[in-house]
């Protein structure tokens, strides 16, 4: 079984408008977990939250239930490189955590847990599948990079730049922050899930024309996502 995980009902919309949901479930508190059938592939979808502790709870009880192989993490995110616009889509090699600091208790970095690497690494073979994918299925800007994941919201350059500056200057590949993907990304490594996230870019951080058209900015690239992992699991095949 394979799971697709938004963080929110609209980014799943497409998916339940085209995958055969064949039952639901109702997985912990309000989360309801759809069931069906995208090409050969058996699917559980769901929508976990927001927040990368309620993503993480959430993640891993769907894991521990459904026993997936694969997760596809999808959704939006805020860019905060320039190179990085509205509406373009980004896979993200590594996500990292924000809010996360054990360092002067032990030798860690920041953003990372005990028992865990400085970052979570998603499905790289499969990641470059999509990549290779979106192209042929849209004509929007696609980048690799680093996803930061921090349980709060932001909507100016400065509030990242308190986090980016003393911890992450190094790290010129991080070019976007979300609200979630920590969490699922957490839940999947204790479980050796390999995960591909797929992230819409729904507004650049200080762009203030862009906060009253983020929500719809966002989604409207969610179709093309859904036919990059659509595709990326129908050539997989067997394979998968």
């Amino acid at each position: 079984m394979i799971a697709i995980l938004g963080q929110t009902q609209d980014d799943i919309l497409y998916f339940t408008a085209k995958m055969r949901i064949e039952r639901t479930e109702d997985v912990i508190g309000k989360v309801k977990a759809y069931f069906g059938h995208l090409f050969a592939d058996e699917v559980v979808l769901a929508a976990v939250g927001e927040g990368n502790e309620t993503t993480a709870m959430v993640s891993a009880v769907l894991i521990d239930r459904y026993d997936p192989y694969l997760i596809f993490n999808i959704g939006t995110c805020a860019s905060f490189q320039r190179e990085l616009r509205q509406g373009d889509i980004l896979i993200a090699d590594r996500v990292y955590l924000s809010g996360v600091d054990f360092s002067k208790e032990y030798p860690l970095s920041y953003g990372q847990l005990p028992g865990e690497s400085p970052f979570f690494v998603g499905d790289l073979r499969l990641s470059d599948k999509a990549e290779r994918e979106s192209y042929l299925v849209s004509s929007r800007y696609i980048q690799r990079g680093y996803l930061l994941s921090a349980s709060s919201f932001f909507t100016e350059k400065e509030e990242i730049d308190i986090i980016l500056r003393p911890h992450f200057l190094a790290q010129e590949a991080l070019k976007a922050y979300d609200s979630g993907s920590g969490g699922i990304l957490l839940s999947a490594s204790q479980k050796k899930v390999p995960v591909v996230s797929i992230k819409s870019v729904a507004y650049e951080l200080g762009n203030l024309e862009q906060r009253l058209n983020f929500r719809r900015k966002g989604l409207e690239a969610m179709p093309t996502i859904g036919k990059i992992v659509s595709r990326t699991l129908l050539d997989q095949g067997e394979n998968l």
